[in-house]
């Protein structure tokens, strides 16, 4: 599915929803994967992906962010996200270039990756996230097809973000 912005700086591949073996209705899994090249330096990308704290003021879904500790590979967070509050830990950091991390609640999983490659003019952002979720969960506190373009939202308006923060060369 064709995310409806893509012309504007974001390309969209596609979200997956299967059924692993080790899941039992009313679970379901799904894959999003989108890219985009932001004309901003790795290092100014990576900033605001690390700023946890701020995600609540660029990415969609998410409501509050609490960190109580340095952001670093281990770190434990809370964020509440599509109405739910995770538990979450930093699963992946390499500075300027692979931060993950995953988070749980009692009724959704979520495994989130973006990793930056220096492309000319700036950096090419690719984003995955794996959801594993309570079927209820997801129609009780969002439309399945804003819970499908949150995803690539937050991609936009990290391009954005990052690219109004970068200062002239």
């Amino acid at each position: 599915m064709l995310h409806p912005r893509a012309g504007h700086g974001v390309s969209w591949a596609r979200r997956d929803r299967y059924q692993s073996p080790g899941f039992t209705v009313p679970y379901a899994e799904s894959s999003m994967h989108g890219e985009a090249v932001i004309a901003a330096s790795p290092q100014r990308v990576y900033a605001h992906l690390v700023d946890v704290s701020r995600w609540p003021d660029w990415i969609p879904e998410v409501r509050r962010a609490h960190v109580p500790n340095e952001i670093r590979l281990g770190a434990a967070f809370e964020i509440e996200m599509y109405g739910v509050q995770l538990d979450a830990v930093v699963s992946e950091y390499e500075p300027d270039s692979r931060f993950g991390w995953i988070g749980s609640s009692a009724d959704l999983s979520i495994y989130q990756a973006w990793t930056l490659v220096p492309v000319s003019p700036g950096t090419q952002v690719i984003a995955k996230k794996v959801e594993r979720e309570l079927t209820t969960a997801l129609i009780r506190n969002s439309q399945a097809e804003e819970f499908y373009y949150a995803h690539q939202d937050a991609l936009l308006r990290l391009k954005r973000l990052a690219e109004d923060a970068e200062p002239s060369a």
